[in-house]
């Protein structure tokens, strides 16, 4: 990932920064203050999330285990996350990676929107203007989802009024609210992010898209589609995913037959410098997020947090070898030896190791697919559910394997539902934070992992810790903003 570097100008950004490293975590990445339009870029740019700040929540979820089989000992800090405990951070550390960095990013697109409410640009940088501008507003609205589904109550009529997060619009609140900030409620920090997708949407529309790594119109119609789904806003959510769906391709897994071909060997297809988003998967990515993910915690075999049996399973519904997907969760290791001992049976190839570098995925087209289809089974269209099922799998299975999936199928809407959201857990495990949020807003079902010596932790049906807690940081800036519960 690339980004530009600010030319010295005047003064340091540090002169506007410098009261703002007590509030909400937020640490300056560029250091010159910023002038043209082309500065303001580089601002933002420095602002899009550089950290795997959502890949821990994983953790918590039914998609890790851990392999007790390995002689690896996890970090102190994993076992906090995969142990539910209250607190996510070692004794004596305050900051939270997720908060700070989400916060980061809202800070720099502020400063990019303070400055360019007062700006005309010139004729021959105004799409450049407009382009840096819509970027600011969709990255404001992708943070705020994330801090909401993360630190506050999944959204719905009963919790519209509950506490939400704090939500600086400028980034002079930085230097006037160094302390005591203030949760908004849910419902208003909603609205935010409706309204600054509104305001990215209108900026963005009929540019070309830059880079995967920044939003562009697509990118920020499928963001706009999850934030519908997940205000139960279903027919605004089918609308959105159409658009992505009319608009971009779903690549087809059957690419990947001549790499593995080429391997000889299921078990060394995708464990070296070639992982399944190295195929022609990584055409459907719309939004890269998080910095480099070769060093991801689920990649390596002998690591002690993996993904599921029940994960793998999902792929293998139909037969042992028609689904493409195995062969990101498989280890296809012999499970009776020392190694398949030590390794288990999954392991977690969609990204290369460290040779090739490789980025976590934030929104792909698929995602468009499985929401569109929940979305409709909730506005009672279940034939157009089924429809994007059998669009979605005849593309992730051996070609004339796939046996098209019929009404006769599925019991009632129920079991259709049930489908669509194995699918959906299939598609994004490990991708965005994505699964953790599901089962928040799912009903918080318990949870159950075993740890180290056989001894078994607890996530309650609707637990207190599907909320993460406020961060010690923002507990002593903030005294008196209320927690959320343990």
């Amino acid at each position: 990932m690339k980004y530009k570097y600010l030319t010295p100008v005047l003064l340091m950004i540090a002169v506007l920064t410098g009261s703002c490293n007590k509030l909400l975590d937020i640490k300056p990445v560029n250091s010159m203050m910023p002038v043209s339009i082309a500065d303001y870029e580089s601002v933002l740019l420095g602002g899009y999330p550089r950290t795997d700040f959502f890949m821990r929540t994983e953790m918590m979820t039914d998609n890790v285990y851990a392999n007790l089989g390995t002689t690896y000992t996890a970090p102190r800090d994993q076992e906090l996350w995969f142990t539910w405990a209250p607190y996510k951070q070692l004794p004596g550390v305050e900051d939270d990676p997720c908060w700070g960095q989400l916060y980061s990013s809202i800070f720099y697109a502020n400063t990019v929107l303070d400055e360019f409410s007062s700006r005309t640009p010139a004729k021959d940088e105004q799409e450049l203007f407009e382009t840096v501008k819509g970027e600011a507003y969709a990255l404001r609205a992708f943070s705020y989802f994330y801090l909401v589904n993360f630190y506050a109550e999944p959204y719905s009529e009963a919790t519209r009024t509950a506490h939400g997060v704090p939500m600086p619009l400028t980034a002079k609140d930085v230097h006037q609210h160094t302390q005591q900030n203030v949760r908004e409620p849910l419902e208003k920090v909603y609205r935010q992010i409706i309204a600054d997708m509104d305001q990215a949407a209108s900026l963005l529309a009929g540019k070309k898209s830059r880079s995967k790594f920044r939003f562009d119109a697509s990118a920020l119609q499928l963001l706009r589609a999850r934030v519908y789904l997940f205000m139960g806003e279903n027919e605004k959510a089918v609308a959105a995913a159409s658009d992505v769906i009319t608009t971009k391709p779903l690549s087809d897994m059957n690419t990947l037959q001549a790499h593995i071909d080429a391997a000889k060997s299921d078990v060394s297809s995708f464990s070296g410098n070639f992982g399944v988003i190295d195929g022609d998967y990584k055409n459907e990515v719309l939004f890269y997020m998080g910095g480099t993910a070769n060093t991801n915690i689920f990649h390596y075999p002998q690591y002690m947090f993996k993904p599921t049996q029940e994960l793998l399973n999902l792929t293998l519904r139909q037969d042992s070898t028609s689904d493409y997907r195995r062969y990101i969760f498989s280890s296809f290791y012999a499970l009776n030896t020392a190694d398949g001992v030590s390794v288990g049976p999954t392991v977690y190839y969609m990204y290369a190791r460290q040779e090739n570098p490789s980025y976590y995925i934030g929104l792909k087209v698929s995602e468009a697919y499985v929401i569109r289809a929940e979305a409709n089974i909730k506005l009672k269209q279940p034939a157009k559910a089924i429809t994007d099922l059998n669009n979605l799998l005849v593309r992730r299975m051996k070609k004339g394997r796939f046996t098209p999936l019929q009404a006769g199928d599925f019991a009632d809407d129920a079991a259709l539902m049930r489908r669509v959201l194995e699918e959906r857990r299939v598609e994004l495990a490990f991708e965005g934070g994505i699964r953790w949020m599901d089962l928040r807003r799912l009903g918080k079902p318990a949870l159950t992992h075993v740890y180290k010596n056989g001894q078994v932790y607890e996530l309650k049906q609707g637990d207190p810790r599907y909320l993460l807690q406020i961060p010690m940081s923002e507990q002593n800036n903030s005294p008196d903003m209320p927690l959320n519960p343990f």
